[in-house]
């Protein structure tokens, strides 16, 4: 199980905010903090930086 939701919600940014800063959808953000899909390694290092973390911390 992965913290991305955690970490979104200590910034107080919702799906749709970190979605738009991605230039991604909604709904793939949504699979991510879901567990569904996740994120390709570039995507998860520009995650990491708007959630100012690791992409280790993330997927603890």
């Amino acid at each position: 199980m992965n913290q991305i939701k955690q970490f979104r919600k200590k910034k107080k940014l919702s799906q749709s905010d970190i979605a738009k800063i991605m230039k991604i959808k909604q709904n793939t953000f949504s699979q991510w903090e879901n567990d569904i899909r996740v994120p390709n390694i570039m995507q998860g290092i520009k995650l990491a930086e708007i959630l100012e973390t690791t992409v280790e911390e993330l997927y603890k």
